[in-house]
């Protein structure tokens, strides 16, 4: 297996966040650029890059549990935004939208997908100061209430 400084799925997040929008060249040259010591063959770059999006037409062909690019259509991607681009299911038959995310003055709300997960809305990630690979915790209060918070893990 090789190692690389990074998961290439990080590079590539990278690249998007630098870049605003990516192709798998783009995508690529950043990589290139960057961390040139891993020299990253392009055929896994440009694998990851279909394999992070929501939507494109063979993302379901690709085991990737990382999902934040969307498909704007002729090799172009940008971050996924559930608030602008709805909920995507990625099932055998590839990638559809299930529904609109739905924002009141209250409350955001997601819909879970078919493998239990939900997209935490952005605003309620920056309010938490949420990244990528943080945890969160579902907490009950003492009138049944669940709160959603910022979580850590700590050996006992």
């Amino acid at each position: 297996m090789t190692r690389y400084t990074k998961p290439v799925w990080q590079m590539i997040e990278e690249a998007v966040d630098e870049l605003g929008e990516i192709t798998a060249k783009s995508a690529k040259q950043y990589i290139r650029e960057k961390y040139p010591q891993d020299n990253v063959n392009e055929l896994t770059i440009g694998a990851h890059v279909i394999s992070c999006s929501v939507n494109h037409t063979s993302t379901h062909q690709y085991k990737c549990t990382h999902k934040f690019l969307f498909y704007l259509g002729n090799g172009h991607f940008r971050r996924y935004d559930a608030q602008k681009d709805g909920v995507w299911e990625i099932n055998t038959d590839g990638a559809r939208k299930i529904s609109e995310h739905i924002k009141t003055n209250e409350a955001s709300f997601s819909q879970i997908d078919s493998r239990g997960q939900v997209q935490i809305p952005q605003e309620v990630r920056e309010r938490l100061h949420l990244s990528e690979r943080d945890f969160v915790a579902f907490i009950n209060d003492e009138k049944g209430n669940i709160m959603l918070k910022k979580a850590e893990l700590r050996p006992i």
